[in-house]
């Protein structure tokens, strides 16, 4: 009977595409760990949103990083840079979400939060963010590409 025979060939063919495409057990399909240039999407053309670095790190499982960013105007050609660390950062499949506090630019006053959530594919992340402060809440998309390092 041919059977047996079919059965150890397509034994051999299974072996043979499990050794060439290997991906370990405990690496996900999708790894957001690296560097990604982030930037606010808006529709007014006349606002050119500050880019902001967000680096983080996935390992065994929790999801950690910071966000780097301009937080004050350009004073004689210098801006101050603030890197803050990212909370409550969880990774799921391809869906990302952060959050992260900051304090405001100037004087003093109640800090401003803001939520993010994402779908990443290949070396893009997309997805909105809802920033809230004073009792206001304000939604906007954003946009991260991998910084390759």
């Amino acid at each position: 009977m041919k059977l047996p025979r079919l059965r150890g060939l397509a034994a051999a063919v299974l072996l043979f595409f499990a050794a060439a495409c290997p991906v370990p057990a405990d690496e996900p399909a999708v790894n957001p760990t690296g560097s990604w240039k982030v930037t606010a999407i808006s529709t007014n053309s006349q606002v050119h949103p500050a880019a902001q670095t967000l680096k983080l790190k996935l390992a065994g499982g929790a999801l950690t990083g910071s966000l780097t960013y301009n937080s004050s105007p350009i004073v004689n050609g210098k801006a101050r840079i603030s890197v803050l660390p990212i909370t409550e950062a969880k990774f799921q499949g391809d869906v990302i979400s952060f959050n992260f506090t900051h304090p405001p630019a100037a004087g003093d006053g109640p800090n401003a939060t803001y939520r993010y959530q994402g779908k990443i594919s290949g070396d893009t992340i997309k997805g909105t963010y809802v920033m809230e402060w004073m009792g206001q809440s304000r939604t906007k998309d954003w946009i991260a590409k991998r910084i390759n390092e």
